[in-house]
C-alpha cells in the first residue's frame, strides 16, 4: 500500500516528516491529510507539551468553525477497531475521548514509549515521525508557561516563545483519499 508522507516546516526552517498509515486508520488518516490539504495546520503554534509524555499543536479547538474539533469514530482497539500501529515514542495519534471518537485537528507526538503504553489502544495512530525527530525533541524542552483550560487532571504547558508549523504539506505516494466519514463535532 502507498503511504502518504506528510511534511510540517516549523518557522526556524526545520522539517519533520510523518509517515502516515492507511491501512492502520483508513479513514483518521483521510480526514487528517484533508485538513492538511486545506492548509488548516499552516501558521499553527504548539499549543501544549507535557515532557516525556506528548506534544500537541493544538488541543481543544480551532479559531476556524469549519475544523473546530472535527470528530471520526475512533480507529482504535477500544472502540473495536483493529489498528496495530502500537502507540509508543515518535508515533503522531490523534486525540479524541479515549472511548469512542478521535479529533482530527488535535493530533500529538508521542515522546516516550512510557507515555504510548498509556495512550494505546485508546487513541488512534495514525503515522510515525521519520525524518526531524530531534525538532520535537528540541520543542519538548523549550521554556513554557501552564495554561489552565478549566479541565482537572489536564496539564497544558504552552511554549512561551512560540513554535510555529509554518506549512504543512502532504505527499500522496499514490494514496487516494477516499469518502471520510465525519461523526460531529467533539466537545
Amino acid at each position: 500500500m502507498c503511504k502518504p508522507v506528510v511534511s510540517i516546516e516549523f518557522g526556524n526552517g526545520k522539517v519533520v516528516k510523518i509517515e502516515l498509515e492507511p491501512a492502520e486508520a483508513p479513514n483518521s488518516v483521510n480526514a487528517f491529510i484533508d485538513l492538511v490539504e486545506k492548509g488548516i495546520f499552516d501558521d499553527r503554534e504548539i499549543k501544549r507539551i507535557v515532557p516525556d509524555f506528548v506534544i500537541q499543536p493544538t488541543y481543544t479547538s480551532f479559531d476556524r468553525d469549519e475544523v473546530a474539533n472535527i470528530a471520526v469514530a475512533g480507529e482504535f482497539r477500544a472502540n473495536g477497531f483493529s489498528n496495530s500501529l502500537k502507540l509508543e515514542k515518535k508515533v503522531v495519534g490523534l486525540g479524541g475521548d479515549g472511548k469512542t471518537m478521535a479529533g482530527v485537528s488535535c493530533f500529538f507526538f508521542i515522546m516516550s514509549d512510557q507515555a504510548g503504553e498509556k495512550l494505546d489502544g485508546n487513541f488512534t495512530g495514525i503515522g510515525t515521525v521519520i525524518e526531524g525527530w530531534e525538532e520535537i525533541e528540541r520543542i519538548e524542552r523549550v521554556d513554557t508557561k501552564k495554561i489552565d483550560i478549566g479541565e482537572e487532571n489536564v496539564v497544558v504547558n504552552e511554549p512561551i516563545v512560540p513554535q510555529v508549523m509554518k506549512k504543512v504539506t502532504v505527499e500522496l505516494n499514490g494514496h487516494e483519499v477516499k469518502d471520510i466519514e465525519i461523526i460531529g463535532l467533539s466537545d
